[in-house]
């Protein structure tokens, strides 16, 4: 059934689909087409008359040559003027439409579930959007210009074929049926090999994106070859696959198209010979002759651009199919919260397409503005029941009720506004200091130059060399682990959300910016819900309740007291973890 969806024709009908809302401009392109083909075949009707007076009168005349050079001076102006005119148009439209389309594919992006990027790598995201839509591209540019240029030209010069000699028209004409044959023979054998070429070279970038991202390790652990004999692997396959495709190219399009064209001449030829009766002016053979010459080229055109159309149908393919992958889908309760309380009633949840359930029978009261930890070995999770009540998943069998709201009802604007999260890792743009704390919000200046003061990065801003409107680094390489989780926090305080979770936020920083963060919480309790995934335990003795989660359950829940004397779980961790320390 998806095959049928995206069969070739109906990739085709639907790219074209995108000029409906640009059709003045397409007819007025098609206009200036039509003038620069008749413009085009003047030329050879003006010779031919010019011929047949020099044979009737058998002389030249000086006016006639001044004439002819003047009809085909200003025919050669004009057809290049609307030449150029229609490439210009047709550009434009194409630029437009591949706009519109990448901008509807990051839109498609940003409201991708979760789970998407979970199964999928970024950088083959980021090909379907660059490379890909580049494909399409020339779709626009190339196959549908050509197309109805070299379309135009054919219908036009065969009919003043037909007009000037309809016998031997009719024999020109059989070219036409033998080419949409070899073109769907072209297009049978060569879509199977492109898609194979596309596959290749999203895994190219794939591989080159891992390369890059892991240098530091590839070089530590002297992988270097290995990743080379990775790239050649895929660059053989991706070369095997493209000379597949001259081959089939060097077979059926240009030498085979050039032969039937010489075959069709030579019948011609014999039809004169055969019929001796049959008169023919020798201006109406020379423009015959011409047109015949004109008539091959628009049809080996075409031919020689299946190539690039099977490139754009597979491009299409592609993104088509990531335009329809279904979107994260969120109620409809606009209304921001008043409160930070949350309820986690009877929740289970396992990821698609497996049968193991990751969170079982999770029951969980939350009050407004307490601070809760989640606490547990790595693969116990922790992070998906943080990812269920920011919304980026959905739960598989239960309900979770945020300010008494079943999360399912509120809006996408609702949980953003209303619940944020400081990661591990916050992402740093390549921007200004400011502009990594508003990340393009409409937020006041002073807010968040208060906000920056709040977490406790005046020494930092003291230090940059422009202050605030310092550029930071690429994923911020020149700030420390504790200074990016200060900004993902500056970031937090100019929102002011009901709900804020810390995900393993003090795990991989020093002691310094532990204490800071841990004296910005304290201000944070006071106006939120502070929820804690926490590595170092020692970071969350403070906290209203602990819940330890085991294999997806909740094994134990209370204060830092009262599971230290349960001696459970809880105890074994905590005093693995300050034993570790005293050595």
């Amino acid at each position: 059934m998806e095959e049928n969806k995206y069969s070739s024709w109906k990739i085709i009908k639907r790219l074209l689909s995108y000029y409906s809302e640009k059709k003045f401009s397409l007819i007025f392109s098609c206009m200036l087409i039509v003038l620069s083909t008749i413009t085009e075949i003047s030329s050879p009707i003006i010779l031919s008359n010019f011929i047949n007076n020099i044979i009737n009168n058998n002389t030249f005349k000086k006016k006639s040559i001044i004439l002819l050079i003047i009809y085909f001076t200003i025919l050669q102006i004009l057809s290049s003027l609307f030449n150029y005119l229609y490439n210009i148009y047709f550009s434009k439209l194409s630029t437009d439409i591949i706009t519109e389309l990448r901008v509807n594919m990051m839109k498609i992006a940003l409201q991708q579930p979760m789970k998407i990027f979970d199964k999928k790598p970024i950088s083959s995201v980021v090909t379907k959007i660059v490379n890909d839509t580049e494909s399409v591209k020339e779709f626009y540019e190339v196959i549908v210009s050509s197309f109805l240029k070299n379309f135009t030209l054919f219908t036009i010069i065969l009919t003043a074929m037909f007009i000037l000699e309809w016998r031997m028209a009719l024999i020109s004409s059989i070219i036409t049926p033998i080419i949409i044959i070899i073109i769907t023979i072209h297009q049978y054998y060569s879509k199977p090999i492109i898609k194979k070429i596309k596959n290749s070279s999203s895994k190219f970038n794939n591989t080159i994106s891992e390369i890059i991202k892991g240098i530091t390790i590839i070089q530590q652990f002297n992988q270097e070859k290995n990743f080379i004999k990775q790239i050649n692997i895929i660059n053989q396959s991706n070369y095997i696959n493209k000379m597949n495709i001259l081959k089939i190219d060097g077979l059926l399009l240009r030498p085979l198209l050039n032969l039937i064209s010489s075959i069709i001449l030579s019948s011609i030829i014999l039809i004169l010979h055969l019929f001796p009766t049959l008169i023919i002016k020798i201006s109406i053979l020379h423009t015959f002759i011409n047109y015949l010459r004109n008539l091959n080229e628009p049809i080996i055109t075409i031919a020689n651009q299946q190539t690039i159309l099977q490139q754009a149908i597979v491009s299409s393919e592609r993104i088509f199919k990531f335009i329809d992958s279904p979107i994260q889908i969120y109620g409809n309760d606009t209304s921001l919260l008043n409160s930070g309380q949350i309820k986690l009633h009877n929740v289970f949840f396992k990821y698609p397409k497996t049968k193991k359930n990751i969170l079982k029978n999770i029951n969980i009261n939350i009050p407004d503005k307490s601070c809760i930890a989640l606490v547990g070995k790595t693969g116990s999770g922790k992070t998906t029941l943080s990812n269920l009540i920011l919304g980026h998943y959905t739960v598989t069998q239960g309900i979770i009720y945020i300010d008494k709201k079943p999360i399912n009802s509120l809006s996408h604007k609702t949980l953003r506004q209303s619940i944020a999260i400081v990661q591990q890792e916050p992402t740093i743009l390549y921007r200004n200091l400011i502009k990594n704390i508003s990340l393009d919000r409409k937020i006041e200046k002073k807010k968040i130059i208060s906000a920056l003061k709040k977490s406790q990065l005046k020494e930092l801003i003291n230090n940059l060399p422009d202050g605030y409107m310092s550029i930071l680094g690429q994923q911020g390489n020149n700030l420390s682990q504790g200074e990016k989780q200060l900004i993902g926090i500056a970031r937090i305080l100019v929102s002011n959300p009901k709900i804020l979770i810390f995900d393993e936020a003090t795990a991989n920083i020093d002691s310094e910016s532990e204490q800071k963060i841990q004296k910005i919480l304290s201000s944070i309790r006071k106006k939120s819900t502070v929820i804690i995934i926490a590595h170092r335990l020692s970071t969350i003795i403070d906290a209203d309740m602990i819940i330890v989660l085991d294999k997806g359950k909740v094994v134990e829940r209370g204060s830092h007291e009262k599971l230290i004397k349960k001696k459970g779980l809880y105890y074994l961790m905590y005093s693995y973890q300050e034993n570790k320390k005293s050595l």
